[in-house]
This record gives structure tokens, C-alpha cells and sequence, in this order.
């Protein structure tokens, strides 16, 4: 390994408090050394604290700035930034909230925070050129329906919670009604919107599994023969750009 190697995982080392050997390095004709890697210290956990808060606001409004703030600081130095970019720091976090002593009467807490990461990551895919092709659904042959597949669009994320998550979220975030019953599993799709929003939009039972065989390249014959109720949902997921494209399999 470089000297230049070694000095960065020995700063490192020094930031997460892990020990202070980086302390010899450091020179300052103002400050000890060990004021000047508190600095650098407290400065980090500060920027990376400020991105969890920018992917959990719903968290961070729920739980107070000071809870949100202690319980970021023992994220930040259990699972420290590996990368140069803070785009993906913060996966986990959900977990993290879930596993605390002091979130034991909140139960929702994590999978709201894992909510609000499925929002961050639909806020990155690509936005879906594609529309519904009626007109090819059309020109399918009665004899290869068994083999039609439907697309949804590549721009949507599925989510599922034992918790009413959407209903937290926007309580928490969007003045929503106050959620006085935990006991409400959501089925969600995350969709992006032509000005780049994420919208959730909450779907039955029967519709989510059918928009999940599909995103699984299940045929359509299939799914209905496995939930024939299923063909009521078929004409909203299309008009929702839910579904996009069709394709035949072999």
C-alpha cells in the first residue's frame, strides 16, 4: 500500500473516531491537533447527516430534529460514506432505525424511512418514453394470446408495508390526516411523472400482483388464470402508463 494510501485510511480511521494515529500528521499554528480533527470530524458527520435528511425528510419530521440527529450520527459512523459520491449513501438506514432501543414504540419508523428511499431511487430512473401500443395489442393473433407479455414501465418502482407508509408520509410531509390505525398493510407503485416528480399511487391487492407478474415477465394468460379478477385492472394500470409496452413470447 502508498504512504498516500495509508495516510487516507488513517484519516479515515480518524474521522469515525476508530483511533487517533492521524493526530501526528496533522500541524496547525492556530489549533491542537486534536481541535483540528474534531473540526474535520463534526464537519462530516454534519454533510453526511444533511444528505440523510435530504432522502428521509418524512423521518426526520416525525421524530424531531434531535432524534433524527443522534440517530444519523451513529448511522454516519457505523456505515460510513465508501464512495465518492453521497448519489447512494444512505441505503439502510431504514434497518438501522428499526434495530434502535428508542424506536422499539415505533414500529413504522423503519419502513417508513424505507419508503422514502424508494422514492429517492424512482427519482433517478430514467423517465419512460414509451406509451401504450393499442394498436399492436390489436394485430395479435387469437392464436399467440397465450404467449402475450405486458411491460410496465421502466420508470416505476413497486412497494409493499405492513404499515399505511403513504398515509404517514403524507401526514408527516403534505398536512395529510392524522393515521390513528397502524394496522393497514399499502400496496404502492412509485411512478415517474413527465416533470421528473415521484407520485405514489396506492393500488388493491389484485392490481399490484398483477402489475408484478407482469414486471416479472409473467404472461398475461397466466396471471389471469391464476387471478381471473385481475382483467378489471388491466384498462387503469394502461391508463396510469402503468403498462407501456406488450411483447410475445416464443
Amino acid at each position: 500500500m502508498s504512504e498516500l494510501a495509508q495516510l487516507q485510511q488513517a484519516f479515515a480511521r480518524g474521522l469515525l473516531g476508530e483511533d487517533d494515529a492521524i493526530l501526528a500528521q496533522i500541524h496547525s499554528s492556530f489549533l491542537p491537533a486534536e481541535s483540528v480533527l474534531r473540526v474535520y470530524r463534526n464537519h462530516f458527520i454534519l454533510s453526511l447527516t444533511e444528505v440523510l435528511a435530504g432522502s428521509y425528510p418524512a423521518v426526520k419530521a416525525m421524530v424531531g430534529e434531535v432524534f433524527f440527529a443522534a440517530a444519523a450520527r451513529g448511522f454516519v459512523l457505523a456505515e460510513p460514506l465508501r464512495e465518492g459520491s453521497v448519489m447512494h449513501y444512505g441505503e439502510g438506514f431504514g434497518d438501522w432505525l428499526a434495530q434502535l432501543p428508542t424506536t422499539v414504540t415505533l414500529p413504522w419508523l423503519g419502513e417508513l424511512a424505507r419508503f422514502e428511499w424508494a422514492l429517492d431511487r424512482a427519482a433517478l430512473l430514467a423517465p419512460e418514453p414509451r406509451r401504450w401500443p393499442a394498436e399492436r395489442l390489436a394485430a395479435v393473433p387469437p392464436e399467440r394470446w397465450e404467449q402475450l407479455v405486458l411491460l410496465p414501465a421502466g420508470d416505476l418502482l413497486l412497494f409493499e408495508s405492513s404499515y399505511p407508509v403513504l398515509a404517514l408520509w403524507q401526514m408527516a410531509l403534505h398536512q395529510g390526516a392524522t393515521v390513528t390505525e397502524l394496522d393497514a398493510p399499502c400496496h404502492l407503485v412509485l411512478k415517474k411523472q413527465r416533470d421528473h416528480r415521484v407520485m405514489p399511487f396506492p393500488l388493491d391487492l389484485a392490481a399490484w400482483r398483477l402489475l408484478l407478474g407482469c414486471q416479472q415477465g409473467a404472461p398475461l394468460a397466466r396471471l389471469l388464470a391464476q387471478t381471473p379478477s385481475a382483467v378489471e385492472h388491466l384498462t387503469p394500470l394502461i391508463t396510469l402508463d402503468l403498462l407501456v409496452d406488450l411483447e410475445l413470447m416464443p
